[in-house]
């Protein structure tokens, strides 16, 4: 009996460990508890805790090698920050006056402003970092912003979504000015880092997307600058080569002053026809996806003659075995271009089948890494591309803040960065509980987590940064992450700090 009881007692304490192993990882998960802070020091910090309002897209921290710049958003109106009198407004820049700030019906707003739901509109404020390590005020804008720089820091441009003026443009040399910019949004420009704007009427890749924000251009070195939308179908109906379609990629090689877009003699999308003919077992594809399926372009420079262009599509479609599962079917063109007397001509197109790639990034010193997806469920996994080869191969999983237990983990708001000798990046995972222990209904916990790999994606570690809005930005060269403890509405925290991950 002795010997019953104790193996009893073995057994009930067993699964008490095991239940309390599986509680920790659950909490710790949902409640962010424990990761690293490898290498902390102190960024900086605002005066006005709204200097460093985290939002989906366009805000953090940008470093450049002639200074610190901060972007932060809120719904306020700007002269709720009391800016000084240095302070430049650049809807002054742009209409010559403060626009007022205050409640719009998306009938009687712009373009751009019709974009957002009747709410009140929101401020970005345009900070950079002083000798005293304060954040100070130095521009702001009534409309969502997206600030890059030139790799020198010399350019710095600040890509909004406020309507362009209705006057006329200015001439130059008494000669008014032809636009190719069409109706893209209004883009700010300084060059002596932000003590004087000037808005940009030819805008910048004007034609790669009429919401500049909405542009995310690729530098290689210190003037050659990419920046695409989706590629053509078909030839279009402007005044262009002959059996000429558009890639949807452009390039500049003065820094973003003027650029040329790029062609080729044959579509780099395929349809759905496609994927059926590569799945004809599939009888039902998604009604809500285009003919085109799920788009994404990257592109790769690896020298001064030498480039890529990858489009990666996936079709999804309904299992022919398992009711209710789905299937993906992707394919990713690549496009070889060399540059032949200043321009770029395409030197050959090849389809790879089962492939997609999700995310793309290098340190421009010849690795190049990406988040794949070989299989036909879409999830992705951490690849390495070899450059000689043009070929990828997996190198890694994405992390889970779940760890050991069961979890579908995919990249969060395309947070994927690559430094000198590391990789950051932030994913969101789900985990389903067994129907043993959740026996009523089908669960699932969802948790985000951020976390940093020094040997290309081999292994990860996690980082003590909030998974949700956490991390601030990050300077490749240095390895170093940004971040802050909370955001605006749940912190008085008014410092911003980093870690670094070499």
């Amino acid at each position: 009996m002795s010997r019953l009881k104790l193996f009893i007692k073995l057994f009930v304490a067993l699964i008490a460990a095991a239940a309390l192993w599986y509680v920790w990882i659950i909490l710790s998960a949902k409640l962010e508890l424990g990761g690293g802070s490898p290498d902390r020091q102190t960024l900086g910090a605002v005066k006005d805790i709204r200097q460093r309002a985290m939002t989906q897209f366009c805000t953090g921290v940008v470093v450049t090698p002639q200074g610190t710049w901060l972007v932060g958003r809120v719904e306020t109106d700007a002269k709720d920050l009391q800016p000084s009198a240095n302070v430049v407004d650049l809807d002054a820049v742009l209409y010559g006056k403060p626009q007022e700030n205050k409640d719009q019906d998306p009938e009687e707003s712009g373009t751009f402003s019709s974009f957002l739901s009747p709410r009140q509109k929101e401020t970005t404020f345009i900070s950079r970092l002083n000798a005293q390590g304060q954040f100070e005020l130095v521009a702001h804008v009534s409309d969502p912003a997206c600030l890059v720089a030139s790799p020198d820091g010399n350019r710095v441009f600040l890509l909004s979504g406020l309507d362009r003026p209705e006057t006329d443009t200015p001439a130059v040399d008494d000669k008014p000015q032809v636009l190719f910019a069409g109706t893209q949004s209004a883009v700010f420009r300084t060059d002596d880092q932000g003590k004087h704007w000037s808005w940009l009427p030819k805008g910048f890749f004007s034609e790669a997307d009429h919401v500049a924000w909405n542009l995310k251009p690729y530098f290689h070195g210190e003037n050659d600058v990419w920046a695409w939308s989706s590629p053509s179908a078909s030839s279009s109906e402007d005044e262009t080569p002959p059996e000429a379609i558009s890639t949807g990629v452009f390039y500049s090689a003065d820094g973003g002053a003027t650029n040329s877009e790029i062609f080729a003699s044959e579509s780099l999308l395929v349809s759905l026809a496609y994927a059926q003919g590569k799945r004809p077992d599939i009888t039902q594809w998604h009604s809500d996806s285009s003919d085109n399926g799920e788009v994404r372009t990257h592109v790769t420079q690896l020298d001064a003659q030498h480039a890529f262009i990858w489009v990666s599509q996936r079709f999804w479609g309904s299992d022919p075995s398992v009711d209710g599962h789905n299937l993906a079917v992707s394919v990713t063109t690549r496009v070889r271009l060399k540059r032949d007397a200043g321009q770029w001509q395409v030197e050959s197109v090849q389809r790879d089948d089962g492939l997609f790639i999700d995310a793309m990034v290098d340190n421009g010193s010849g690795r190049v890494m990406g988040l794949i997806d070989q299989g036909d469920q879409g999830q992705d996994r951490v690849g390495e591309l070899d450059t000689a080869k043009l070929s990828w191969h997996v190198v890694g999983e994405l992390p889970s803040v779940f760890g050991q237990l069961g979890s579908d983990t995919q990249l969060r708001e395309e947070h994927f960065w690559m430094g000198q000798n590391s990789l950051l990046i932030n994913t969101s995972s789900k985990h389903y509980p067994p129907r043993w222990l959740y026996w009523w209904s089908k669960a699932t916990i969802s948790a985000d987590g951020v976390f940093y790999s020094t040997d290309w994606g081999r292994s990860w570690q996690q980082l003590a940064v909030d998974g949700y809005l956490g991390i601030l930005g990050f300077q490749p060269a240095q390895d170093r992450v940004f971040w802050a403890k909370g955001n605006w509405y749940n912190s008085n925290d008014l410092g911003i700090y980093s870690y670094g991950l070499r």
